[in-house]
Formats: C-alpha cells, structure tokens, sequence
C-alpha cells in the first residue's frame, strides 16, 4: 500500500529533475549563440553535454527495473 506514493514521488522528482536539466541543456545553448569561440564556449557546450546525457540516463534508469534491496535471489523449486 506504501509503495504507490512512494513511486510517484519518484516519479514527480524524477520529472522535475530531467526538466531542470533540460532547462540548464537549453539555456547553455542559447549562451552559446553569444559567445566567441574559445574557452568559455566550449565550456558551456560541455555544460549543455553533461546535461543533456544526465538527462538520457535519467530516461535510461526509469525503464530499467531493478530487483529491490529485501528481494533475494530464488531458485526454482
């Protein structure tokens, strides 16, 4: 009964956190745009980089199912 809430919990915190990244990809795009090539525009690509695949692996991890921590492995009977 405790599990529902909980999963969607995760789920609302997962669903802000992949927002928030994709806002942080988004905005150093957009910074991109304004910078003159050098260091500080490959330092902001790195930044839209990063989060973009901390967003994909976010994905990634919701779609795999993971046994829980007092689930034990069975074997057949």
């Amino acid at each position: 009964m405790l599990r529902a809430p909980i999963r969607g919990a995760m789920t609302e915190e997962r669903d802000d956190f992949a927002a928030k990244l994709q806002q942080i990809e988004e905005q150093a795009n957009m910074a991109l745009a304004d910078l003159p090539a050098g260091l500080t525009r490959d330092r902001v690509q790195h930044i839209a980089i990063v989060a973009r695949m901390l967003r994909y692996r976010l994905d990634v991890a919701a779609i795999v199912v993971l046994p829980s921590a007092d689930s034990s492995p069975r074997t057949p009977s």
